[in-house]
């Protein structure tokens, strides 16, 4: 689909035909962006199907937007999203995530060592 948003190129000589394009390219404008509010789901669901080997997960440009499947996470989380949020917790206390939170905990205890001891330390007293 080679459609394309609507652009008004300003005003001409005749007031009432702007405004009538100005309204017919609205109405394209708002036909495009429900269409897309439809379509968007299938097509980054058929992007996430190509994401089949490790290294896919990582890949950039694997979807629109020019970003990867971690990305896609990353930004889901960060901004809240209710379902997004569910399915990540309930997968990470599956068995199927222990070696993400073993890697998890290793990574943070790395970087934060000492203030990591010095609460746990406090937390026993």
């Amino acid at each position: 689909m080679n459609a394309r948003p609507p652009i008004y190129l300003g005003p001409t000589p005749n007031p009432h035909a702007d405004a009538e394009r100005w309204n017919d390219e609205e109405a394209e404008a708002d036909a495009l962006h429900e269409t897309a509010a439809v379509q968007a789901p299938g097509i980054v669901a058929r992007q996430f199907a190509k994401v089949v080997n490790p290294g896919d997960w990582f890949e950039k440009y694997a979807f629109a937007g020019g970003m990867s499947a971690d990305e896609l996470l990353y930004q889901a989380m960060e901004a809240s999203d209710d379902a997004t949020q569910a399915a990540f917790a309930e997968l990470m206390v599956s068995p199927a995530a222990q070696r993400l939170r073993d890697a998890i905990a290793n990574h943070f205890a790395k970087l934060h060592a000492f203030a990591i001891y010095t609460d746990y330390l406090e937390d026993l007293q």
